[in-house]
């Protein structure tokens, strides 16, 4: 992995989100300050997330 590159994570599950694999990132729908990574397997069971920085928390 090149220097200075980071991955994001799901935050659901806190895995990796690979270049190339489906998942979607949107702001938090509460504070709209914090980006939210869902990966595929998260949006397809309806796991919860929790935003860090207002406690909002979706399926």
């Amino acid at each position: 992995m090149p220097e200075g590159f980071s991955l994001s994570h799901c935050t659901s599950c806190n895995r990796p989100i690979l270049p190339g694999t489906k998942a979607v990132r949107f702001n938090c729908p509460n504070c709209h300050q914090v980006l939210i990574w869902r990966d595929e397997l998260c949006r397809k069971f309806s796991r919860r997330y929790k935003c860090v920085n207002c406690g909002f928390e979706g399926p």
